[in-house]
């Protein structure tokens, strides 16, 4: 009995060893993050999460969308929410790291039009930022500032409008998508081919809702248009480019995504010969993954440390 009760003190300070270091361990919080992580939504409302270094593309959860048309996402990466328009118009989130999810604001909030919500977005600064989506193209962007209760958020009000403009003109740019730089407030614009092709910078520090603000064109004439989000670290940033049949362009198996980098100084889009499928229709910026359990993880601990006191037992029992 004696010999029990020192191997079992032996596996309880072992036990406590182990759970004490975990808790110092990294992966005692959540995991690192790759520096090339992206979220995105497909054609059929999942969201993903791709991994440019490894080249892992995986399944996250299913968007609150009912429709075909999820998208207009976008990431706060400090409390790890994405946020995405619905086909209805209504603004959603999702949270990466426990997987609640809601509803921000109704479609009434934005003035969408149901089966036509906005498709590209950005989150900067405690805003959700959009460009307006329309027959129009009225070149318009929208911040809606977030408010919380606890780690819900919520917006009720009228977005402030900024209108843009590209080479004089205040209407016809058709996105791509936007990124913003969470440390230097500068807007990344990506537009269509059929709308000049443009690649784009606007200095979020300096626009104004009052008057026209000109967008800084770094190229022109691309041949195609890219979804744009920052690495984890904002040194680089990502473009998909999403294909689609014409004939049938909700059929999630006949879409793909292209990848590039994109040099931010000269505009040029640099192919990574990387192709996902299915495409995602929009993307949005690193946030976290959930963190191990800490209880599983102790428990982990306990058995290891059960295994290792027991063994010079086990041997001591057969050599006599």
């Amino acid at each position: 009995m004696r010999a029990s009760f020192a191997g079992l003190s032996r596996t309880i300070a072992c036990a406590a060893a182990f759970v004490a270091g975990v808790a110092f361990m990294p992966f005692g919080k959540a995991a690192p993050l790759s520096p090339a992580l992206i979220y995105g939504v497909t054609v059929d409302n999942d969201i993903k999460r791709f991994d440019t270094q490894d080249q892992s593309f995986s399944f996250v959860a299913t968007s609150l969308s009912t429709g075909v048309k999820a998208n207009g996402f976008a990431t706060d990466r400090i409390r790890n929410h994405l946020f995405y328009f619905g086909s209805n118009g209504d603004l959603y989130y999702y949270t990466t790291t426990d997987g609640s999810a809601g509803t921000v604001a109704p479609a009434s909030t934005f003035g969408n039009v149901t089966d036509f919500p906005p498709e590209d977005a950005s989150f900067y600064n405690g805003a959700f930022w959009y460009i307006g989506k329309g027959d129009n193209y009225n070149n318009k962007l929208y911040q809606v500032p977030m408010t919380y209760t606890g780690n819900v958020p919520s917006f009720s009000g009228t977005p402030t409008e900024y209108q843009l403009s590209a080479s004089g003109s205040t209407t016809g740019m058709a996105f791509g998508d936007i990124a913003i730089h969470r440390d230097t407030g500068i807007l990344y614009g990506s537009t269509t081919p059929g709308s000049g092709g443009l690649f784009f910078t606007l200095d979020m520090n300096s626009i104004n809702s009052g008057t026209t603000n000109p967008v800084n064109v770094i190229t022109s004439g691309n041949a195609i248009s890219l979804q744009l989000a920052f690495s984890e670290d904002f040194s680089t940033l990502y473009g998909q480019e999403y294909r689609f049949d014409l004939n049938e362009p909700t059929n999630p198996g006949l879409t793909s995504g292209v990848w590039y980098t994109v040099d931010t100084t000269s505009g040029t889009y640099n192919s990574l010969s990387i192709v996902t499928s299915p495409g995602m229709r929009d993307l949005a910026g690193v946030a976290a993954v959930p963190e191990p359990g800490t209880f599983l993880l102790a428990t982990v601990g306990f058995a290891v440390a059960l295994a290792w006191n027991r063994k010079p037992v086990l041997k001591a029992a057969r050599s006599t």
